[in-house]
């Protein structure tokens, strides 16, 4: 069976592989595709095309949206969708900016609770769109932490010293804005947000997929979660959420997988068919 890995990061975010790096392991991995879905930016898509062209590795335009509902991170997938939408590029810029300006707060908190971490060091460990991911890198690199749960648990996290709230998206406005920009929608995740009324909204909006198959979903999360998307009628989809050792690592590129059907169903369902 032809295989496809539908969550992936890389440096453009807060994974630790290049865009290339990332399609040839998928490559080695035997992945018939693999898709790019850095948070809040589509910077490394036209890198890790150019190498899936390359390389007889179909990749997978895609990006993962940060959202907020009732107080929890929502992270709305999209694939599929025009690169050059106005609404879509307008978006990740003021995202974008909205992290340099929560990194700066960040810091400063930090700093004034003692710790001695600058912003530069953070930007460098980053790459692309920094995030606090590249923070916690940072604190366990200069000894604050023995390990990056431990640095949200003790200064990133909802509540800590270092917490800084993110701009305001809501899962809604995600669904519907990729939705606009011709893609397709997908929840990512969702047994991480345990509030499954939340799909009742988002249905009828126009969400088309759930993210049924995930590292952190076990087989009795699976089962419930391809039970819920068949009783709303979404697609299922699933991928590794790879992001390569680094502070969000969850298991190797193409350890959890869907098959490759589910690339030319998403494919199908896209209104924007400007990708080759």
């Amino acid at each position: 069976m032809e295989l496809a890995d539908l969550h992936a990061h890389t440096t453009a975010s807060d994974g630790t592989y290049t865009p290339r790096q990332l399609v040839e392991l998928a490559k080695q991995n035997g992945l018939r595709a693999v898709a790019v879905t850095d948070h809040d930016t589509t910077d490394g898509l036209a890198e890790a095309r150019a190498a899936g062209k390359e390389l007889g590795v179909d990749v997978v335009p895609g990006i993962e949206l940060s959202t907020t509902f009732e107080g929890r991170e929502v992270h709305v997938l999209g694939y599929f969708y025009d690169p050059d939408h106005e609404e879509l590029r307008d978006l990740t810029a003021r995202m974008r900016a909205d992290r340099l300006n929560r990194l700066d707060k960040m810091i400063g908190r930090l700093q004034d609770a003692g710790v001695a971490i600058t912003q530069d060091e953070v930007l460098e460990e980053a790459q692309g769109a920094v995030g606090r991911p590249h923070i916690a890198r940072v604190l366990m690199r200069k000894g604050y932490v023995s390990n990056i749960p431990e640095a949200f648990d003790k200064y990133l996290g909802s509540g800590k010293i270092g917490y800084v709230e993110r701009l305001k998206v809501t899962p809604g406005d995600a669904v519907q804005l990729i939705l606009r920009a011709g893609g397709v929608p997908v929840v990512a995740h969702p047994g991480l947000i345990g509030k499954d009324y939340l799909f009742d909204t988002l249905v009828p909006l126009g969400l088309v997929g759930l993210e049924v198959f995930h590292p952190d979903h076990p087989l009795e999360k699976r089962a419930h979660y391809e039970q819920l998307a068949k009783q709303h009628g979404l697609l299922a989809t699933g991928g590794s959420d790879f992001h390569g050792g680094g502070a969000e690592h969850r298991g190797a590129l193409g350890s959890v997988h869907v098959p490759y059907s589910v690339v030319e169903t998403l494919r199908a369902k896209a209104v924007y068919q400007g990708w080759t």
